[in-house]
């Protein structure tokens, strides 16, 4: 499969159109519709639907694009691997994680990047959908994220690398009663935001409070990650339930107000995931670290 065809449909399918897509790659749109075309007869399958004005992914198409990201990260992999090798590097250690999350595990980055200083280490940031996906394929070596997270399979391996509660977070003049404790009943009368990749307990429990009281309550607004939560609580509108490391450094410049949640158990754990049957000695050398 052609790469470069792979990253044409990937533009394709993130803008919905073809102009837009050539456009962003500085070539004609005819140009960009016969790679497209290439890529359809090469796989055997019609990837788009055109019509006048749209265009729509087929399922085949809506398959491709769910994985291509993938597929483009492990060609870098690829790449990267050798490149190390023609450098005389002593290994590389691949870690994927999400936007904010950087804060809770810089020190252990930093640690093992002192001590193994020939590895390549890199870090790339992931969708949270796809992290495990990330692991099982072999694209990265360790993927950080929250315990809640992790899917069952059999194929994963995970180790704790620290523990974190969840608040809840607004700009310090929202208009909220006072004190440094919520209730359950304080928070569904007013507006949460809450990020759609994420699927916490806490959030299960105020979903079932909300359905099981009598009180109108304004709901929870769901956004696409955890930057746009971010950005509505910096603006003023509305509550976000977020990792109390997230509160303490995604915020910048705008003073904010944190309170702990009463009645509901916010606990949760950061933790490694990796494949058990990966036994690269950098990944190794890393997770002892861990241990140690």
């Amino acid at each position: 499969m052609d790469l470069q065809s792979l990253r044409y449909f990937q533009f394709v399918a993130m803008y919905r159109n073809f102009s837009k897509a050539a456009e962003h790659f500085y070539i004609g749109q005819s140009a960009l519709s016969r790679q497209i075309a290439n890529l359809e007869k090469e796989l055997g399958v019609q990837l788009f639907v055109r019509d006048t004005r749209n265009v729509h992914l087929t399922d085949a198409g809506a398959v491709l694009y769910d994985e291509c990201e993938l597929l483009l990260r492990h060609h870098e992999l690829v790449f990267r691997k050798l490149e190390a090798a023609k450098s005389g590097a002593s290994g590389q250690l691949g870690i994927a994680t999400v936007t904010n999350f950087g804060a809770a595990f810089t020190a252990l980055v930093q640690r093992y990047a002192a001590a193994y200083p020939n590895v390549r280490t890199r870090i790339d940031d992931v969708a949270f959908p796809q992290l495990s996906d990330s692991i099982l394929h072999g694209v990265y070596d360790l993927a950080f994220t929250l315990d809640f997270e992790v899917p069952a399979n059999d194929a994963l391996a995970q180790i704790s690398i620290g523990h974190d509660h969840f608040v809840a977070v607004m700009r310090e003049d929202y208009p909220f009663p006072p004190g440094e404790v919520v209730t359950i009943a304080e928070l569904l009368a007013q507006r949460l935001i809450m990020p759609r990749h994420v699927d916490p307990p806490v959030l299960r429990a105020l979903q079932l409070a909300a359905r099981n009281s009598t009180e109108p309550s304004p709901g929870i607004s769901f956004v696409p990650n955890t930057p746009t939560a971010v950005l509505r609580v910096e603006l003023g509108l509305g509550i976000s339930i977020q990792p109390r490391f997230i509160s303490d450094t995604a915020f910048q410049g705008v003073p904010i107000r944190v309170c702990e949640l009463a009645d509901l158990d916010t606990q949760f754990d950061l933790v490694a995931i990796y494949r058990k049957d990966n036994r690269q000695q950098t990944l190794l050398n890393f997770l002892a670290m861990i241990n140690r």
